[in-house]
């Protein structure tokens, strides 16, 4: 109950989720089969039992839409059942805000799954080429590009 351990104990907590979100970024660039994001590919490295590292945005995690909420509370249990690390980050800070531009989930992998991007560009995608979910205006405005593409 004391402010200041309190204080301490928090600014613990973003250090670990900007050390983890940091080495995140930097997968990305060195290794980016052990670096996944978007609920689609995170869901899948889970069923590989892949997941060392997790983060989701508190938005997500809490978010309103009860669908939703239950998805990422079910990957959130799935990932620490496995032994995997979860972090919920606060969209409030700026750690938060980086994860939000990239679906606001992602997930740091104990190895490689360099299949799964193929994976799923093999299946029917409901999301573009940087893994990022499409609005249903995107998804209904494809045919219709493809139409007047033809016609032309």
């Amino acid at each position: 109950s004391d402010p200041d351990i309190m204080s301490q104990i928090t600014e613990t907590k973003v250090a670990k989720e900007v050390g983890v979100l940091n080495k995140f970024m930097r997968m990305i660039d060195i290794c980016p089969d052990k670096a996944f994001y978007g609920f689609k590919h995170v869901s899948k490295a889970n069923e590989e039992l892949a997941i060392e590292s997790l983060m989701v945005t508190d938005e997500l995690f809490r978010s309103s839409d009860i669908k939703t909420r239950k998805s990422y509370v079910s990957l959130v249990e799935s990932v620490r059942e496995n032994g995997g690390q979860v972090y919920i980050l606060s969209s409030m800070h700026e750690s938060g805000k980086q994860l939000q531009q990239v679906s606001g989930v992602a997930a740091i992998l104990r190895y490689p799954l360099p299949d799964l991007d193929e994976e799923s560009e093999d299946e029917e995608s409901d999301s573009d080429e940087s893994g990022h979910e499409k609005t249903e205006a995107e998804l209904h405005a494809e045919p219709l590009a493809d139409d007047l593409q033809n016609m032309g």
